[in-house]
């Protein structure tokens, strides 16, 4: 019955058509080379994953569409603070994208709960592992990444 459901989710993974766009912090890196954890690691992120997309939607020659990215909440408070960071990134760009290219392309964030059960976060809680456990250990055998690394098409790695 499990290696049937492992097989399924492979199968959801292997073969449907997305593309993931992913950023990770180490974090002991970033201490050992800034200090402590003076960013919160969610807006740096965040930021890293706007520009990616703003990447993507540019080799795509997409623009003039509305981009809804959605974000699993994680608390009032913590919420509240990553979507004042959303806006800032808006009204100020990003230290590699313009106030007015990221307006050119209608993001918008939203704040979903796990318990909505919607596809697309299900689909990213599926991915985010095995991307961290290639972040953290690249030569360890890793099948789970391997399976959808064809479908990772930016992954930032800071620092």
């Amino acid at each position: 019955m499990k290696e049937k459901f492992y097989k399924g989710i492979n199968g959801v993974i292997a073969n449907n058509n997305y593309t993931v766009i992913a950023s990770a912090i180490r974090k002991n890196e970033y201490i050992m080379r800034f200090g402590k954890l003076s960013d919160d690691v969610y807006e740096i992120s965040l930021s890293f994953i706007v520009e990616r997309v703003v990447y993507y939607l540019n080799e795509l020659n997409i623009a003039g569409k509305e981009l809804e990215i959605i974000i699993e909440r994680r608390g009032t408070r913590e919420d509240k603070k990553l979507e004042e960071h959303f806006q800032k990134l808006l009204a100020n760009g990003t230290a590699y994208i313009s106030a007015a290219t990221l307006k050119a392309y209608n993001l918008t964030i939203v704040f979903k709960s796990k318990r909505e059960n919607i596809n697309g976060l299900q689909l990213a809680d599926l991915v985010a592992y095995p991307i961290a456990r290639h972040v953290i250990e690249p030569e360890r055998a890793n099948p789970a990444f391997d399976l959808l690394s064809s479908k990772v098409h930016l992954l930032k790695i800071y620092p």
